[in-house]
């Protein structure tokens, strides 16, 4: 998982490195973007979940994979999926992007695109891939 890791920093290194105007812009080239944390996040599909895990490798929970995968990129995440609520800003299901975290009740995960999440979901599925309107979306939480 090292080389993994490693490579997936590239995008966030050519971020850094763009010229951005003054204000509010070069503040935002300082996180990374949405489709890096998708990335880094969709190597990890198919390894084990774990109830109050936190181990993107050994084995995390759903609010465990998406505090992990937020702590890679310097993010510091809530621990619960209920904290995670209000983390970042509110943004509608029109408006999700990559990286955004789709919030339900008792569960989280990470926004790919196309209508789908990367999370924990079970003991028997792990981590994979899941529609984002499985069930009802309490709330939409950007972070980057």
């Amino acid at each position: 998982m090292h080389s993994h890791g490693k490579r997936k920093q590239q995008p966030l290194q050519k971020l850094r490195q763009q010229k951005q105007p003054p204000g509010k812009q070069r503040i935002q080239s300082q996180l990374p973007a949405g489709q890096a944390v998708v990335d880094f996040a969709c190597q990890f599909i198919g390894n084990p979940y774990v109830w109050g895990g936190t181990s993107l490798t050994n084995g995390a929970d759903c609010s465990g994979f998406v505090q992990a995968v937020y702590a890679n990129f310097g993010i510091s995440m809530p621990r619960t999926s209920s904290q995670m609520r209000s983390a970042g800003v509110e943004v509608s299901f029109e408006q999700a992007i990559p990286g955004d975290v789709f919030c339900y009740e008792g569960h989280v995960g990470i926004y790919i695109g196309d209508g789908q999440i990367v999370n924990a979901i079970d003991e028997t599925h792990g981590i994979g891939i899941s529609s984002a309107t499985y069930t009802n979306i309490i709330t939409i939480r950007r972070l980057v």
